[in-house]
C-alpha cells in the first residue's frame, strides 16, 4: 500500500506547506498539523489541501493544482503548452489551460496523470504562480 502524500497552501502565511497529519471530524476535515507546527491549525478560511499524484518515478512529485508543461510537445518549438493538474472522480487529470476558462468537464485534450507524467515538468502552481493562468 502507498503513502498518501499531501500538502497545504496556508492563505494567511501565503506559502506552500508540507502536510504531517490531518484530523478529521466525522467524515469532515478539520484541521492538519504542518510541518514546523506543533499544534494542528484549523482548515476552514486558512488552508488548501492538495492531495500528490501517485506516479511511478518516485522522484518526480506531481501535486493537485501544479502548472505543468509537456516537454515532448510538438509545440515546444512554438511555445509550449501549460497543463492544470486536477483531481476529479478520484482520478488525476492534466487540463490544458488555453481551455481552462469557461471549458467546464473534461476535454478531449486531457490526460490522465498516471500515463502521462514522465514527459512533464512542473513548472509552477495556482497558488504561488497565478500568471501561468492567463490568457495569452
Amino acid at each position: 500500500m502507498r503513502e498518501i502524500k499531501f500538502r497545504a497552501w496556508d492563505n494567511l502565511e501565503k506559502r506552500m506547506r508540507k502536510v504531517v497529519s490531518l484530523h478529521w471530524q466525522g467524515d469532515k476535515l478539520i484541521s492538519a498539523r504542518l510541518e514546523g507546527d506543533n499544534e494542528p491549525i484549523p482548515i476552514e478560511g486558512r488552508l488548501e489541501i492538495e492531495q500528490y499524484a501517485e506516479t511511478i518515478l518516485s522522484d518526480r512529485l506531481i501535486c493537485e493544482n501544479d502548472i505543468v508543461v509537456d516537454n515532448l510537445s510538438l509545440n515546444a518549438h512554438r511555445g509550449e503548452i501549460a497543463y492544470l493538474v486536477t483531481l476529479e472522480a478520484g482520478a488525476f487529470w492534466y487540463k490544458p489551460l488555453r481551455r481552462l476558462k469557461g471549458s467546464g468537464g473534461f476535454s478531449r485534450d486531457s490526460k490522465l496523470v498516471a500515463y502521462e507524467h514522465i514527459h512533464y515538468k512542473t513548472i509552477g502552481n495556482i497558488h504561488e504562480n497565478p500568471e501561468l493562468l492567463e490568457e495569452k
